[in-house]
């Protein structure tokens, strides 16, 4: 589901804490009403499992964190049933920043070291393994992890300069200024 083909501004910004805030929150809230009754109707449940992960997503941002909760997992077992890893994984980081949102560090935590063994298992470089580390980086920042959370952030930045995409590498460099910050500060 590209997010373009939803008639509302689903658009945010990020805090000095590294967190989405919506532009409109009304709008956000209308997108997400509107994906709901899409995703219900939708026969082929991949899509409707897109659908549910970015349900999850937008509910976290406007904080309906419970609600997030249940879209993830729902988009976590549908994309199990068909064997879809990339999307699991995907969605699985999206339910580790609800955790984090939640101050529920050990199922935070839980999450995301899972997600980093899946990481090592693999030969090959993950789709999301840049994501990950971001996400986990400013879990662990918010736990005053600072050093961990900075080693995170440093591995996000190494992959996203590899890849050359350059609002990836910003948002990595304002983690990373914010973790410096915090442990000047300590």
């Amino acid at each position: 589901m590209d997010i373009k083909r939803i008639p509302f501004n689903m658009n945010y910004s990020f805090s000095q804490k590294l967190r989405e805030v919506p532009f409109n929150e009304a709008d956000i809230r209308k997108g997400i009403a509107y994906l709901k009754k899409k995703a219900i109707s939708e026969e082929d449940e991949r899509i409707a499992a897109d659908m549910y992960r970015i349900i999850g997503k937008y509910e976290r941002i406007v904080g309906a964190l419970e609600s997030s909760v249940r879209h993830l997992q729902l988009s976590i077992y549908l994309y199990e049933r068909y064997h879809e890893h990339e999307q699991v994984f995907k969605s699985s980081i999206y339910l580790g920043q609800t955790f984090h949102w939640q101050s529920n560090w050990c199922k935070a935590n839980e999450t995301f070291e899972t997600l980093l063994n899946q990481l090592h298992i693999k030969s090959s470089p993950h789709t999301y393994a840049d994501f990950l580390y971001q996400q986990y980086g400013k879990c662990l920042l918010d736990q005053q992890n600072l050093s961990k959370a900075h080693h995170y952030f440093q591995q996000s930045l190494e992959i996203r300069l590899k890849a050359g995409n350059d609002k990836f590498i910003e948002e990595a460099n304002e983690c990373i200024k914010l973790c410096l910050r915090k442990l000047k500060n300590s």
